[in-house]
């Protein structure tokens, strides 16, 4: 396909649509005060530095390095603002990826592919979960695809053709630094999609693969520098985490349909209806047209793109077959990274961005066949962007109410204010009770504990987690310690042991053993601190070298890969 040597101006009709879209799903928190927990996603007024941002304090690097980002921005910009910046901008950021990645179609197909990629289960659901750092990586798909296929394309090697690939290279930098800096598994799945999509080209390929794993250090180092105080994944990991079906059309229908997410507690109640199940099954038989009919001339390479968007479909199923479960559970347990297996469901991605340049060539290809043959106008062609939404209505509106603004209390203020003022940011805090989710009196969903991004010091909580057929083992061994203590002298060995010198308590019905000795140091309704007995043990990670190693990683990092997007920008 020919492409235009630069970007022309009649697009503005699809930043349009992208921002309505990115109103009708988040206006009613954008334009509200407060934080929106749910789930995973915590923000925090001021997040305070720490080790555990960067993977220094030898844990599992899970949100490494999008915590640390996290933690400098909200010292210039309030947490608040930065929340709806990143939500918003993640729209925003998908939309103009895929119109990008089509910007050869015409408008009603752009449209098309634009709204199938925003409006649907996958982003409802991640919502929901609260996986906002993912999104940023699922964000990131359509930029990285449109970089790639700039990069494949042949050309006698003019000015207008070295111009139009080094920004490419400049624009894939980019994109695959937003992904692995938000979550690993967006730094995966971003890095997967531009390799497959630059087989072929073998140069381009060991480039790409280069870049991805540059980019990606960050957390890479941390995953296989780190686990001195790490237990194996837990298997069970598998089967608690494994897609499932949300359509009457069974687990592969749910998954080709962008759904089958493992909590059923936050599945869109419209995914359970057949008249919506089935007009999403038929978005996704008329994407498959659109390949067929565009293979002579298809947005992305043909034969890439089939792989890839079976390959993640493969990988989303996985854990959801019986007979090959066990093969999932080995390779989690036993291969380095293996537990990203885990979540079944959040490998749809790249197939998502499969079906949607599908259904944006479908759409093309149909307009081409109705002027030919009718010479009449394609109004009906606009079913195609409606047909997202009457799948899924319960985008709208903050997921129908769903995500809701609350403001943290005055209290939690107050201990943090405390806790800063005993110097306590380098001390470790054991967070009581233990567990990894909470429910609390100003708020109406379950979220993540905000303790550890909250308050200053180096929080020892709960990482296993309890779902309704079992609970799924944490990795970390001094949780586990921690865990397994009965009574409150044995808890108060563990923790003097482990060099524990404060205990925060949440106030809640939670049932837990406060360790033996422990004095209160500041009480309310909301929150109470108590210092415990000198610990007899050292911390683990006194005089470390990670913390210094890894932090001078990520700011090389940054610095390689501004300087190489601004190499290839301004050469």
């Amino acid at each position: 396909m020919t492409r235009p040597s630069r970007l022309v101006p009649a697009r503005w009709p699809d930043l349009l649509l992208v921002v309505g879209v990115t109103l009708l799903v988040l206006g009613p928190v954008l334009l509200d005060r407060g934080f929106v927990l749910v789930g995973d996603m915590v923000f925090v007024p001021d997040q305070p530095w720490k080790d555990t941002w960067t993977g220094g304090d030898g844990g599992v690097p899970r949100a490494v390095p999008g915590d640390a980002i996290v933690s400098l921005l909200t010292t210039v910009v309030p947490g608040e603002v930065l929340q709806r910046l990143v939500l918003a901008g993640t729209f925003l950021g998908a939309g103009a990826g895929m119109s990008r990645l089509t910007r050869d179609l015409p408008f009603l197909a752009r449209a098309a592919g634009i709204m199938a990629f925003l409006w649907n289960p996958y982003v409802h659901e991640r919502l929901a979960i609260g996986h906002w750092a993912l999104l940023c990586g699922y964000a990131a798909l359509p930029w990285v695809a449109s970089a790639v296929v700039t990069l494949r394309e042949r050309g006698d090697g003019g000015d207008d053709v070295r111009r139009s690939r080094r920004r490419a290279w400049a624009l894939l930098a980019v994109a695959l630094a937003v992904a692995g800096w938000g979550s690993p598994t967006g730094g995966v799945l971003t890095t997967v999609t531009a390799l497959v999509l630059a087989l072929g080209r073998t140069r381009r390929a060991l480039g790409v693969l280069g870049l991805g794993l540059f980019v990606n250090l960050p957390w890479i180092v941390p995953a296989f520098g780190n686990g001195a105080d790490q237990l194996a994944p837990d298997a069970f990991g598998v089967q608690a985490f494994a897609s499932r079906a949300d359509t009457p059309y069974g687990l592969v229908g749910s998954l080709l349909t962008f759904g089958g997410i493992w909590k059923e507690s936050i599945v869109p109640p419209d995914r359970g209806d057949v008249l919506s199940a089935t007009v999403g099954l038929v978005l996704v038989l008329v994407a498959a047209y659109g390949w067929w009919a565009s293979r002579r001339d298809p947005v992305l390479p043909w034969r890439h793109a089939l792989g890839l968007g079976v390959g993640a479909l493969a990988l989303a199923l996985l854990g959801g077959v019986s007979s090959l479960e066990g093969l999932v559970e080995w390779v989690v347990v036993h291969a380095p990274g293996g537990g990203l297996l885990r979540d079944g469901q959040k490998w749809v991605a790249p197939w998502a961005l499969v079906a949607s340049v599908g259904l944006a060539a479908a759409v093309a290809h149909l307009r081409e066949r109705s002027v030919r043959r009718t010479q009449s106008g394609q109004a009906w062609l606009v079913c195609f962007l409606l047909a997202p939404v009457a799948a899924l209505p319960s985008l709208a509106l903050g997921l129908g109410g769903f995500l809701h603004s609350d403001e943290f209390p005055d209290q939690w203020h107050d201990v943090r204010a405390e806790m800063e003022r005993l110097a306590v940011a380098d001390d470790l805090v054991v967070v009581l009770p233990f567990s990894t989710y909470r429910r609390f009196d100003w708020t109406p969903r379950t979220i993540l504990d905000p303790a550890p991004r909250f308050f200053p010091g180096r929080m020892v909580t709960e990482d296993a987690l309890t779902v309704p057929e079992g609970t799924v083992g944490g990795e970390s061994a001094l949780a586990a310690r921690v865990r397994g203590a009965e009574g409150a002298d044995e808890l108060a060995t563990v923790l003097s042991e482990a060099g524990v010198r404060w205990a925060l308590v949440h106030r809640s019905s939670e049932e837990f053993t406060l360790p033996t000795g422990a004095r209160v140091v500041e009480d309310g309704e909301q929150l109470a601190l108590w210092r415990l007995v000198d610990p007899v043990g050292e911390d683990a990670w006194t005089g470390e070298w990670r913390p210094v190693a890894y932090a001078v990683l990520d700011l090389l990092v940054l610095c390689g890969t501004v300087g190489v997007a601004l190499r290839f920008t301004l050469r």
